[in-house]
């Protein structure tokens, strides 16, 4: 499953930049996830659907990139997150991720589920920006 959502920010870069790397938060934007919690180098995290994964954040400062690198659970892949150009900032999340065999069935459906959850979560982060 791979798509892209964007969305432009009227804000400073510097701030949406602290916000996106800062797991504890994640849940507050991206309601698919109900909690993340560090374990070590990887991230243990709790999905809003049943079931759990294990991730690891790759964090580029100089280039404003996350990748979020899911490597167990319901899927499997990354989500890319970058930041691009300065008021407004472009918030930029590419998604690349397998399914579990078990729900592959439901790969359309999920599809549209995924984008429609990062679509929200981009408009919760604008919002907090600029409300």
């Amino acid at each position: 499953m791979e798509f892209k959502r964007e969305i432009e920010v009227n804000s400073d870069k510097g701030r949406i930049w602290e916000l996106i790397n800062d797991y504890k938060r994640i849940p507050e934007f991206w309601h698919g996830t109900r909690s993340i919690e560090k374990d070590g180098d990887m991230y243990l995290v709790q999905f809003a659907f049943p079931g759990k994964g294990k991730m690891r954040l790759e964090k580029d400062d100089a280039n404003f990139r996350l990748i979020e690198k899911y490597l167990k659970g319901p899927f499997t892949g990354e989500k890319i997150t970058n930041l691009e150009g300065n008021n407004p900032v472009k918030i930029v999340s590419i998604w690349s991720i397998k399914l579990s065999p078990m729900l592959r069935a439901f790969s359309n459906k999920l599809q549209g589920h995924f984008e429609q959850g990062t679509e929200d979560a981009l408009k919760r982060i604008k919002d907090y920006f600029e409300s």
